[in-house]
């Protein structure tokens, strides 16, 4: 294990991978501080181009730039009232009337500042907890395999936004999708209705865009004859004064373990983080009714936060292959890709990867703060781009990035038709995330129920004879039979908790 820690290692301290991790870090400002545009959307967008690269360096870049988008998300929150990213709403409350007062850039230098030690923080806990995670997944076969893809759905539809049953749905629909193409035993065709670019099935990559992108630039067309965005200006200092950033270190070390075990739990993200690391920052604070006028613990809570969740949600990726996230989620797609199948065997057969993208993101983080350094100040002209200008860009890479997979217009035309019914979807308040999640997992769930059917010879009981997948199953039977008790009574206490007292 160790020597998978020096590879990985070895494998992003290359000069063609530091520079990727820049420039991921610095494409991610750019995305996080433009509103209405996130992280996953500009994953989506950049999934083609790791087609050429080493896994080292796709991995690095898209790391680099979920990290990025991350803390650019709060530029926008600060200077326009507008969270650049869901994750950045709660920095709004307190980062807007600190650039009321002449103090933008001392918001963001502490956004910042929080941003990198929370990010840090859920690299190293994603490093320690790897070589752990690696002996127990050794204990996974088949027929655990097959648990783990049915949690990873039936968890994802639980958690997502509208009711538990559009979730599901909308997951079960992403398993229906998987099958599309030609059975992988018997070699038969499904679901093509005869059209050949369907017998090698649907390019996870072609619906990944179609589902997060173009439905992003649609909302953006209709906003697009909104007011003028007026940025405040960055008058003061950036860099926040050593004896400020100690005495938030506390309130960011706190609110940094919030966002990584908020990670942890798939479908929440760091809206969910920022929010509560927001409230618990307000309950431990002396003063409390300086919170929402431009109290700056109140900005440094959430960012944490935030950041923190990227490690966080990566150690359920990595160590079980189910998503912590959407942004995860378009991860894992990367790694398919490069022809690593999702699950337990990331930390054994892919050992070298899965390092590799564990390093990817502490640098990442390393890199935040120097691009973060430099660039914050060129970011604020980003957030005066025009709606209808970022909207056809979006719609452009699109079609480019579909292209590309194969060469083909027949994938342009699916990614629009995804794109339209993902535009439709979000309008219904039914979330795409379990949809993508169902792709990524479905092609694991059918290879290890039918190699688990192998070793039952046929009898489904071959599922009750491991003591790990029958916990796996009862926590999927329990999280869609009775998802009151436990996840809505979560979420009314975090929201209950995030109310301003």
């Amino acid at each position: 294990m160790d020597n998978l820690v020096l590879v990985g290692l070895t494998n992003v301290i290359t000069f063609t991978n530091i520079s990727l991790i820049l420039g991921g870090t610095l494409l991610g400002l750019f995305v996080g501080a433009m509103p209405g545009l996130s992280a996953t959307m500009a994953l989506a967008l950049l999934l083609p181009l790791t087609f050429g690269m080493n896994p080292a360096s796709g991995l690095s870049m898209l790391a680099s730039l979920y990290v990025g988008a991350s803390y650019g998300g709060s530029i926008a929150a600060i200077l326009l009232k507008t969270p650049g990213t869901p994750s950045a709403a709660a920095t709004v409350l307190d980062g807007f009337p600190l650039s009321q007062q002449g103090q933008a850039g001392r918001a963001l230098g502490v956004s910042l500042f929080a941003s990198f030690i929370g990010g840090l923080l859920s690299g190293i806990a994603l490093l320690t907890a790897a070589p752990l995670l690696g002996v127990l997944v050794l204990k996974f076969g088949p027929i655990e395999l097959f648990a783990i893809a049915v949690l990873g759905i039936t968890i994802i539809g639980s958690l997502s936004q509208g009711s538990v049953v559009s979730g599901l749905l909308s997951g079960t629909l992403g398993l229906l999708l998987s099958t599309v193409g030609m059975d992988l035993i018997t070699g038969t065709p499904r679901m093509t209705y005869g059209v050949i670019n369907l017998f090698s099935g649907i390019e996870f990559t072609v619906a990944l865009i179609g589902l997060f992108s173009i439905p992003q630039a649609l909302i953006l067309i209709e906003n697009a004859h909104g007011a003028q965005k007026v940025a405040s200006k960055i008058t003061d200092r950036l860099i926040p004064p050593l004896a400020e950033i100690r005495r938030l270190l506390p309130n960011i070390f706190r609110s940094s373990g919030i966002g990584i075990i908020t990670g942890l739990i798939p479908g929440t993200g760091g809206d969910t983080a920022s929010w509560f690391a927001y409230n618990e920052a307000k309950r431990f604070a002396k003063d409390k009714s300086r919170f929402g006028k431009g109290d700056i613990a109140g900005v440094a809570a959430p960012e944490a936060a935030n950041n923190a969740v990227v490690g966080g949600a990566l150690i359920p990726t990595i160590a079980l292959g189910i998503p912590g996230s959407s942004s995860t989620a378009i991860l894992l797609g990367a790694l398919m890709v490069q022809g690593i199948l999702p699950g337990p065997n990331l930390l054994t057969d892919y050992g070298d990867v899965t390092y590799t993208l564990i390093w990817a993101v502490i640098f990442a983080n390393i890199g935040l703060l120097l691009v973060g350094l430099l660039f914050t100040r060129l970011c604020v002209s980003v957030t005066r781009v025009p709606d209808s200008f970022v909207a056809c860009s979006i719609i452009t890479l699109c079609v480019i990035g579909a292209f590309a997979i194969n060469n083909s217009l027949f994938e342009v035309g699916l990614m629009l038709g995804f794109g339209l019914f993902g535009y439709w979807m979000n309008k219904a308040g039914v979330s795409p995330a379990p949809m993508v999640i169902g792709l990524i997992l479905g092609p694991v769930m059918e290879t290890s129920y039918q190699q688990s059917m192998l070793i039952g010879q046929g009898n489904l009981s071959i599922f009750l004879t491991s003591p790990i997948a029958v916990v796996l199953l009862c926590i999927a039977a329990f999280s869609i039979l009775q998802p009151t008790p436990l996840f809505r009574w979560l979420r009314v206490a975090l929201r209950q908790r995030t109310q301003p007292e």
